[in-house]
């Protein structure tokens, strides 16, 4: 539970903020695209952070960066209480993105180092189901949480969530890495990120795990504009894409109990593959001309459940092959998740899938196919 607070606290820093956005305009009298930095600046230090913090600690340990991050996530938040200007608010946001970025990547390096490596896919299936309620349940309370006590509650909030973390390590965490590396320098750090990108199972590993969560934050883009041509509502489209995290969890939960006693590799190239059904299905649906929501629904909810399977496995064996490296490696696979759906939400606009549902689905196929693709290599190369 500890683990899974550490990486639940980074996440529910993007969207428990979402719905104090309009009050955060209002009240500082600043422009829409200002506010939005607020999230986009938490984002790309969430991912920027985990590529410092993991070589960090593989030098001087898991605690020690855990501690300065939740520090640091703390200390931020509570400075932006006392801000009225968007600049340093957005620049504390970064900072605060940092300090989360420490205690996601911890959370995932700590599994890696106390687990044997399918108990650690387990455990990393237990907190990804969490990682799937706590941003779900955020927004809901997020709402609620702003019409009571305006957004400097909200950001109070996750002030008390960093400091429990922090509490939390510091009386009861103990160190798990006990091969730390003698020296850290830039020479160093190089070395450790070279030696780590040139694993190639470690690539295919990051690459799988990758692209199938840049495919969920594409589809939780582009699906509301499919849904609105077919007369549904934004609730609505919410409702029915909520199955999406549902059968996720289910996925995840199955994957913990009986997929990773099959072997993490077999588990993980099953999910690539139920994933890509699930997206030739939601192509042929449109193109066969059906409109029910049900149409789009189900073939995300079979999404869902396939990357329930995918996400735990990956991680654990993206970070478990690359030895004492570990905390390089965890760093990079963090940072590639945090930017794939990004990177992947940006060509689809780029190109007009909001507009041209049939360009998006092009755009997610290929994805779902390097997924695969990937895996088939990890596998074959494990029964050779």
């Amino acid at each position: 539970m500890f683990l899974a607070l550490c990486t639940a606290t980074a996440v529910v820093g993007i969207t428990i903020l979402t719905p104090t956005l309009p009050l955060i305009k209002s009240e500082l009298n600043v422009s829409s695209e200002a506010v939005q930095q607020l999230l986009t600046a938490y984002l790309i230090a969430l991912a920027i952070g985990q590529l410092f913090c993991g070589p960090i600690s593989d030098r001087t340990g898991r605690r020690p960066v855990m501690l300065a991050g939740a520090v640091l996530f703390s200390i931020s938040g509570l400075a932006a209480i006392f801000t009225q200007n968007i600049t340093l608010l957005i620049a504390l946001r970064f900072m605060q993105g940092l300090g989360g970025a420490a205690c996601m990547s911890m959370g995932r390096a700590i599994v890696n180092d106390v687990f044997a490596r399918e108990d650690a896919a387990r455990q990393m299936s237990t907190i990804s189901t969490i990682l799937a309620i706590a941003p779900a349940l955020s927004l809901a309370f997020g709402g609620v949480l702003a019409e009571s006590a305006g957004w400097k509650g909200t950001m109070a909030l996750l002030v008390v969530c960093g400091m429990l973390v922090c509490v939390t390590a510091f009386y009861y965490a103990a160190e798990t890495n006990l091969h730390r590396l003698n020296k850290l320098n830039f020479k160093s750090v190089f070395a450790a990120y070279s030696n780590v990108l040139k694993n190639k199972l470690f690539l295919c590993w990051t690459m799988a795990g990758g692209m199938q969560i840049g495919i969920f934050f594409s589809l939780n883009g582009f699906l509301a504009y499919q849904y609105e041509r077919h007369g549904y509502s934004m609730a609505e489209f919410g409702l029915w894409f909520a199955l999406t995290p549902l059968f996720y969890i289910i996925g995840t939960t199955l994957n913990r109990v009986w997929f990773v006693s099959r072997g993490i590799e077999r588990a993980a190239l099953l999910g690539c593959m139920i994933s890509l059904l699930s997206i030739i299905m939601l192509y042929a649906s449109q193109a066969l001309g059906y409109t029910h929501a049900l149409s789009l629904a189900l073939p995300c909810a079979l999404f869902g459940f396939g990357n329930g399977i995918i996400v735990a496995n990956t991680t654990i064996g993206a970070i478990s092959s690359v030895g004492k490296h570990a905390g390089t490696g965890t760093g990079l696979v963090g940072a590639w998740q945090m930017a794939a759906g990004g990177i992947a939400g940006a060509i689809i606009v780029a190109l007009g899938g909001a507009q041209v549902f049939s360009i998006a689905m092009a755009v997610v196929f290929v994805m779902s196919v390097v997924a695969v693709l990937s895996m088939l290599y990890v596998y074959k190369h494990q029964q050779s």
